[in-house]
């Protein structure tokens, strides 16, 4: 589906996304359209409140980047916006070439995250809501300190900056656990929240018990590829935005169970080569995927969907949020995401192993050829795949579908 965004009006629809009463008809809507089991119609459920919240204009208006803890926002009533959660659904959609133009008259380059160029571009289209506060963390994503930093000059917001130190040590957990709390208490003031702190234990709970269940899923795609990894990289709103609400639980739950069921059954994919992605993967729609899976290559795990966190404990939870940060095995560098590489590997039977190459992807791409020469040197296959998350022009389909077919064939 492709719209013309040039033919929508941005406060018109605004005003209409204002109005809670429709949003029950727009559920039943797009249960007819969409068709989508039942793990689908909690993910539209968590979309849909997360625009009714955000457009409401009694409401505060949160941008988070994708490593922010979600945790310390649910107990607050808070449903935060993600860059890379947005950019995703305008990519599936098809409208972020006119999105991306508009942004080029706030940042100059093409050399920065087309993610947050589209982000950029959304708002000042008028598409989503102008920030309150605005919080990022400076570890892994480097784009989100600069692009936030904008959005508040441009469009105003409480601009605030987590900085993650690189090194694991009692003295930098303590002091990365101060500033969450600090924030959090912040949060909570501002929006003059009653009890946060109970209903921060339950969030806490929440994410362990969603913990849980990804933990669970990972242990069933080891035994077996019974889903196409392509999902999973299609899971990444609810990977990265849920954790600490029920929705995440209920989503994670329900895609345990569809998992469960399909290996007790005994399906499997008809897999000849097993694939690990690293990094995330094409937003709008493209048959490349597809392509691999009539080679009979099938992305078996990827790099986002690794559960490297201890789980939290609710008597201390902002430290066990703290040490979560400052572990980051994913998007990190060179040497962890080796060692996680490897294990992957092994964990799950990889016979090839692929990089996409973000665009403008500091913290991914930097790495990703030093990353590629070690796996090899470890007898590991690897190719690198150039291309863009969001926009289509810079993913040379037909260029990597050719250079796939020959790493496929290579022998291990």
């Amino acid at each position: 589906m492709k719209i013309d965004v040039s033919k929508v009006n941005p406060n018109y629809l605004k005003k209409i996304l204002s109005q809670r009463y429709l949003y029950p008809l727009i559920y039943g809507v797009l249960l007819q359209v969409l068709r989508p089991d039942e793990i689908g119609k909690v993910s539209i459920k968590f979309a849909l409140d997360l625009v009714k919240k955000n457009f409401n204009p009694k409401n505060k208006v949160f941008y988070i980047n994708v490593f922010t803890p979600t945790e310390i926002f649910f107990p607050l009533s808070v449903f935060p916006i993600l860059p890379e959660v947005v950019s995703g659904v305008t990519a599936n959609f098809g409208i972020s070439d006119a999105i991306l133009s508009e942004s080029d008259e706030l940042i100059f380059s093409k050399d920065v995250c087309s993610v947050h160029r589209n982000l950029l571009g959304l708002i000042k289209m008028g598409f989503l809501p102008d920030p309150d506060y605005i919080l990022t963390l400076d570890k892994p994503c480097h784009s989100a300190v600069h692009s936030f930093y904008l959005i508040s000059k441009f469009y105003g917001g409480d601009y605030r900056i987590i900085d993650i130190p690189e090194e694991e040590s009692e003295k930098n957990i303590e002091y990365v656990a101060k500033k969450l709390e600090e924030t959090f208490k912040f949060f909570s003031n501002e929006l003059k929240i009653k009890n946060p702190y109970k209903k921060l234990d339950k969030a806490i709970d929440l994410s362990n018990e969603t913990r849980k269940y990804l933990i669970e899923i990972n242990e069933i795609r080891k035994k077996k590829v019974v889903i196409d990894g392509k999902n999973f990289l299609g899971y990444l709103g609810m990977i990265f935005s849920s954790f600490g609400s029920t929705y995440g639980r209920d989503f994670f739950k329900l895609l345990r169970d569809k998992l469960k069921k399909l290996y007790e059954e005994g399906y499997e994919l008809p897999v000849k080569k097993r694939l690990y992605w690293l990094h995330l993967g094409p937003y709008f729609k493209t048959d490349f995927f597809d392509y691999l899976n009539q080679k009979g290559a099938y992305i078996s795990f990827e790099e986002t969907s690794n559960v490297y966190w201890e789980e939290f404990d609710k008597n201390d939870p902002f430290k066990s949020l703290a040490k979560k940060l400052i572990n980051y095995k994913i998007f990190s560098n060179l040497e962890e995401r080796y060692k996680t590489t490897l294990k992957a590997v092994d964990d799950y039977k990889i016979d090839r192993v692929i990089i996409f190459n973000q665009w403008g992807c500091r913290q991914g791409a930097g790495s990703s050829y030093l990353l590629r020469k070690k796996l090899i040197a470890s007898g590991i296959p690897c190719i690198i795949i150039d291309g863009d998350l969001v926009d289509e022009s810079n993913f040379p389909k037909e260029q990597n579908k050719t250079r796939m077919e020959g790493f496929l064939e290579i022998l291990k």
